[in-house]
């Protein structure tokens, strides 16, 4: 009696779909980046002026969040050119953040200060866009800092 080798219809079934949900999942991570970088530097620049506010809080002094818009870079120190920076807590150096390439950025104002209470300085609304340079269809993020409270969306 002769031994057939080979894989039966279940198996190969069975492996098609596998291939087919791994690339599915797959597949839009390496295609259209460029999407996630936008993304990516909104979420940065978020995180960046909300660590500002919750530092000036903690800290009873001001804090103030310097965004460069063309080299794209957010710092955080205690006077408004970071020449006094405010320490990250992940690399114990120099709060300092570059965003990505693929984005601009247009603000209201440069500097954005947070005094002890949490609270703009000056008091005033301020406005972030962040808007993908690759992607223009793409929708545009944006970050408002709200007069008096300081609240950051």
């Amino acid at each position: 009696m002769r031994r057939e080798y080979g894989f039966t219809i279940v198996e190969l079934v069975a492996v098609m779909v596998i291939l087919g949900i791994i690339a599915a999942i797959s597949a839009p991570r390496f295609v259209g980046v460029d999407a996630f970088d936008a993304r990516g530097s909104y979420g940065t620049l978020t995180a960046a002026l909300r660590y500002a506010q919750k530092t000036a809080i903690a800290q009873r002094r001001t804090v103030y969040a310097n965004v460069n818009t063309s080299i794209r870079t957010v710092c955080l120190g205690y006077t408004s050119n970071c020449s006094s920076a405010v320490i990250d807590p992940a690399t114990q150096a120099a709060y300092a953040k570059t965003l990505s390439s693929n984005v601009t950025i247009s603000t209201s104002a440069s500097t954005i200060g947070f005094d002890g209470l949490g609270r703009p300085v000056p008091n005033a609304a301020s406005t972030l866009t962040i808007q993908n340079a690759v992607v223009p269809s793409e929708s545009t993020r944006t970050i408002t800092v709200e007069q008096d409270t300081g609240y950051v969306r």
